[in-house]
């Protein structure tokens, strides 16, 4: 297993490999103090999970991570003592995965971490699914819409799967949280709507004006055939 560290300072760097090496003596870390080297590094090695910090020297983890976003789906963590509300929003709406608050807890990490693994990698587990023009192929990020493929992150995919699966019914956002953080589903309601925001963007005519994936206030969201 690869994982790509991005972050500035390396005490933070020492400890997450060291904390990284509990769960798997055997992974291979990586490491870049600057964002446009990390961007790099990531390109080239195709790792498993990146970890990204969002104070950088030359560039910001927002830039680093849209940057990456334009060719790959890798799993990315952002990594920041930024609290605020905006900054977990813009984070997750530009493609992050998990967005984690310095200082955090080892075996959180770790366990968010193993989260992120299951849900892409999944050997054992065939995920084909059809509903109606929507269609899985055997892993998680193979999503086709109206026979064109759509390109969706872990996170994304982990969510559209579950509410194609429901074929209508009404999936609680307490389940869509559970499939995405397992017991560690602290982020909640807030979370859940800004990845439905991101999918809205890629399936709905109008994001605004939602045909597909609709929400029941209150309750959670379900899927909908055009």
């Amino acid at each position: 297993m690869k994982i790509v560290i991005v972050e500035d300072d390396s005490i933070v760097v020492d400890y997450l490999t060291n904390v990284i090496r509990l769960g798997w003596p055997e992974a291979v870390v990586m490491a870049s103090h600057l964002g446009n080297k990390g961007v790099q590094l990531i390109l080239d090695n195709e790792p498993d999970i990146v970890i990204l910090d969002l104070g950088l020297p030359d560039i910001s983890g927002f830039d680093v991570l849209k940057q990456v976003r334009l060719c790959s789906d890798v799993p990315i963590v952002l990594l920041s003592a930024r609290s605020t509300e905006y900054d977990v929003v813009q984070g997750l709406n530009l493609g992050a995965d998990e967005y984690i608050i310095k200082p955090f807890r080892n075996l959180e990490l770790l366990a968010r971490l193993r989260c992120l693994l299951k849900r892409q990698k999944k050997p054992m587990e065939d995920l084909t699914i059809t509903y109606g023009p929507f269609k899985f192929g055997s892993t998680i990020r193979d999503f086709i819409f109206r026979e064109k493929e759509i390109k969706v992150t872990v996170t994304e995919g982990q969510l559209l799967h579950k509410l194609m699966c429901s074929e209508g019914s009404v999936v609680t956002t307490t389940e869509l949280a559970h499939v995405i953080w397992g017991d560690f589903s602290s982020e909640g309601l807030e979370g859940i709507r800004v990845y439905i925001y991101r999918l809205r963007q890629k399936l709905e005519d109008n994001p605004s004006d939602p045909k597909i994936i609709i929400n029941k206030p209150g309750v959670g969201y379900y899927m909908l055939v055009p």
